[in-house]
């Protein structure tokens, strides 16, 4: 077995077990969590934080199980002859790279490709001050007009 393979049968143990024990932690009843026989009595700030854990937990879980997904899909490309190619362009991976980051899949261009092509869910868009003067918004902040507390001109806003 060469030195690759090791280290993705290492990297794929090491993932394994991080995710059998934040399972094992998620399925411990919350009331065992907080040591309290009943949750009527407890704080709610108490309960919230508790609840954001276990979120936290599952998505950490969830990250866990992707990464050991892509370490699979490496192995797996390392048995077929596959391994060291990009799967998006078909070049060859840098070495460096590859010894970096094993479950690599793509080349350093084509995940630079990929990287930049991310956008943000609509939610977590940041709107510029002068795009919602000039739909008409109002945009106060502490009771004070924007503009009027920084001294921008509304007249100087463009379309």
């Amino acid at each position: 077995m060469d030195n690759t393979e090791q280290q993705l049968l290492q990297k794929k143990r090491r993932l394994q077990d991080a995710i059998k024990r934040k399972s094992e932690t998620a399925s411990i009843p919350l009331s065992e969590m907080t040591d309290e026989l009943s949750l009527y009595d407890q704080h709610a700030g108490d309960l919230g934080s508790e609840t954001f854990e276990r979120e936290k937990d599952a998505g950490i879980r969830e990250m866990l199980e992707t990464e050991l997904a892509r370490v699979d899909d490496a192995l797996e490309r390392l048995r077929t002859g596959g391994y060291g190619i990009c799967v998006r362009c078909g070049q060859p991976i840098n070495p460096r790279r590859l010894e970096r980051l094993p479950e690599a899949d793509l080349c350093i261009s084509c995940a630079r490709r990929q990287r930049d092509h991310f956008h943000r869910p609509v939610e977590e868009e940041v709107r510029n001050i002068h795009e919602i003067d000039a739909k008409g918004d109002q945009f106060e902040v502490a009771g004070y007009d924007l503009f009027d507390e920084y001294g921008l001109d509304r007249d100087s806003v463009q379309d």
